[in-house]
């Protein structure tokens, strides 16, 4: 079994995502330095928890396989879905004040590599430019929630279209197709996200098939003309569909 779990072990240096993930922006030396700090491949389960809202600070998390989702919980019990994690990207941030203000959730069965939080200052001592490039991560996911701000004032039809456009362009920049992909959550999780409800999101998207921009079999998307789902993406009008 040892072997097998050593096998299994994929070094930093050796990831494929290393231009997305932590080791963008470091040295080949600073990367091998690197890969003896953070721990590797954990699997976790569709539903299984990386941390909950509450859990004390754990540590940097990246997502190397699967996909993820950071969710919190308001005090009346209710799920918001803040943002799909994809290959490549970390999480954990919301836990550096101590405690974390999310949950993170997998959406299918992920592999994790984790930058524990007692081997952080050990990890940025030996690799000084590593603290820069954890700044640069967590002022990409604050622009990503401003994004997301300014998403919640558009028309239903311009969400769902920068919605998969979004997913297309971020699944093209790890190597996958940009126009076949499946979706990472249901329609009602998608509702969740947007700020929609689960009937207009199912009818905008019915309305997106019938003007031949996409086609969606259950959860797979086939983008038939992504210029035009740009166009409804970027269009002037914020009337409400």
């Amino acid at each position: 079994m040892k072997d097998v779990i050593n096998d299994l072990k994929i070094s930093c240096s050796q990831c494929s995502l290393g231009d997305i993930c932590i080791p963008r922006g470091l040295s080949k030396t600073e990367v091998k330095t690197l890969s003896d700090v953070v721990k590797q491949k954990t699997i976790l389960y569709q539903n299984e928890y990386i941390y909950r809202q509450g859990d004390k600070f754990k540590g940097i998390f990246a997502i190397q396989t699967g996909m993820a989702k950071l969710v919190t919980i308001d005090p009346n019990g209710d799920e918001h879905i803040l943002s799909i994690l994809l290959p490549g990207e970390l999480l954990g941030f919301d836990g550096l004040g101590d405690t974390h203000s999310c949950s993170a959730i997998a959406l299918n069965t992920i592999n994790v590599c984790e930058l524990p939080r007692n081997r952080i200052e050990q990890a940025c001592h030996k690799v000084p430019n590593l603290t820069y490039e954890l700044f640069r991560h967590s002022s990409d996911i604050l622009n990503d929630t401003q994004t997301h701000l300014v998403t919640a004032k558009l028309s239903g039809e311009q969400k769902i279209a920068k919605f998969m456009l979004d997913l297309s362009n971020r699944l093209q920049a790890r190597g996958f197709s940009k126009s076949e992909f499946r979706l990472p959550l249901t329609r009602n999780e998608i509702g969740n996200h947007l700020g929609l409800a689960i009937e207009t999101v199912s009818r905008l998207l019915k309305q997106l098939q019938q003007k031949k921009l996409l086609d969606i079999q259950l959860r797979e998307v086939t983008i038939l003309d992504y210029d035009g789902l740009m166009q409804i993406a970027h269009k002037d009008s914020n009337e409400e569909v």
